[in-house]
């Protein structure tokens, strides 16, 4: 962890060096991104004005609404396609199983509490798009404060942030990686293990890509920064929730509903 010091005073000042302190710009532009960066404020984060806040809220609450939702109704798709197309014979016995020792409810418990996972997940970005940060500061999870007195002139103490830079940059970004899969390890396991019950066979698929994924994401984190980790975020979310579709579908078979 290292301070951030703001770069709006002075235009050089993000090129000039003081002893123990990187006076770079805090929030360089993502890969492939020119677009002007936002004026820093004394903490080092960018100044934003109360209109932006409630424009970046707005935006940001109907991409909320559309990460909850399309990404679901693509896996409870999928997973109906497979229960009608699959081995339909073999499914229907194994949730006549279900049905028979009444688990119908355990399968929407889990289902239940992989949403909860993802909305656990999603609601901390209402608050980072409004800090307006861009790049691989987005990688930074939470922002510290020193624990000593301000400097003589009054001005705040600029946050504590990782470091994006080199190898320390990158062994920062491969961690924060790690978190991301810990992060959503819970509700894909507990969709594994009753998915995989009925559907075995589609249940391996999705592990596949979602491993494949997993180690996408890791290394175009850590070897190309913040962007390039997106291929392999999709193959995650993709096979994250054709797999808790496969658990609704079970659970609504199950109670004789498909």
């Amino acid at each position: 962890l290292k301070p951030i010091w703001p770069s709006a005073q002075l235009a050089g000042a993000a090129r000039r060096r003081t002893p123990g302190a990187s006076l770079r710009h805090l929030c360089p532009p993502a890969m492939g991104d020119s677009a002007k960066q936002p004026l820093l404020g004394p903490r080092g984060l960018p100044e934003v004005s109360q209109k932006e806040v409630a424009q970046e809220s707005a935006k940001m609450l109907k991409m909320l609404v559309a990460m909850l939702t399309v990404p679901r109704v693509v896996g409870i798709g999928s997973a109906f396609l497979v229960l009608t197309f699959g081995a339909s014979g073999l499914y229907r016995v194994k949730l006549g199983k279900i049905a028979e020792n009444d688990l119908g409810y355990l399968y929407l418990s889990a289902f239940v509490m992989s949403a909860l996972v993802q909305w656990l997940n999603v609601y901390p970005m209402l608050f980072k798009q409004k800090l307006l940060i861009k790049g691989n500061m987005r990688a930074n999870m939470c922002f510290f404060k020193m624990c000593v007195a301000g400097p003589a002139t009054g001005k705040p103490t600029p946050y504590v942030v990782m470091e994006e830079e080199g190898v320390v940059g990158e062994y920062n970004r491969a961690n924060r990686s790690m978190f991301h899969f810990n992060e959503n390890l819970g509700g894909v396991l507990l969709n594994l293990l009753l998915a995989g019950f009925v559907f075995p066979l589609p249940a391996f698929v999705c592990v596949v890509v979602f491993a494949l994924g997993r180690v996408l994401h890791q290394v175009g984190y850590a070897s190309g920064g913040y962007g390039k980790h997106a291929p392999g975020f999709m193959l995650t979310m993709l096979a994250m929730f054709c797999l808790e579709g496969m658990v609704l579908i079970a659970a609504l078979g199950a109670f004789g509903v498909l």
